[in-house]
């Protein structure tokens, strides 16, 4: 594959969502050196707001699953993205703003789910703005880093959890 021209070009598939939330094997603790990136729907699952109230259920949902660069620019309503394409060269990155990025990918991936979840962190509390594609479907995204967990109840059901300090809505 040759070096990226656009963000059209970024390899931005559906995956299943336990692998697209590195969810397949069991851990203990999150992989910060997970690089993977993708879109998943999903019937149900958590967010979880360790400073906020109780866990909020999320039903009917498009997880859109970015990761924020490691050193990112400080912007009051964006975030910089980062894209490892391993199908270009071993560490060949990208970067772009997660606003771009939506304005791209989310018409083309979005198809009227209830509920659109970035799991995306954002470490420096970036207030998001509502994609226009999203039209008046919540938009939620975290303050902090993101940990995704696959949580068992007392009847063997497994559950989506993504835990952050605090979940928005984007206005």
């Amino acid at each position: 594959m040759q070096p990226l021209r656009s963000i059209s070009e970024l390899p931005f598939r559906c995956r299943p969502p336990l692998e697209l939330l590195n969810l397949e094997q069991h851990r203990d603790a999150p992989d910060v050196e997970s690089t993977q990136f993708g879109w998943c729907r999903v019937d149900e699952l958590w967010l979880d707001g360790r400073a906020d109230r109780a866990p909020l259920r999320v039903t009917d949902a498009l997880v859109v699953a970015v990761h924020s660069a490691d050193e990112p620019e400080v912007l009051p309503d964006d975030v910089e993205l980062e894209f490892f394409v391993e199908e270009v060269a071993k560490d060949y990155s990208v970067t772009v703003l997660l606003s771009a990025f939506l304005g791209r990918w989310l018409p083309a991936v979005f198809s009227g789910e209830r509920a659109i979840v970035l799991a995306m962190c954002n470490p420096h509390a970036a207030r998001i703005r509502r994609p226009e594609a999203a039209g008046r479907t919540p938009v939620y995204y975290a303050d902090g880093d993101v940990d995704a967990w696959l949580d068992t109840d007392a009847d063997g059901r497994r559950r989506i959890r993504l835990e952050a300090e605090s979940w928005r809505t984007a206005e």
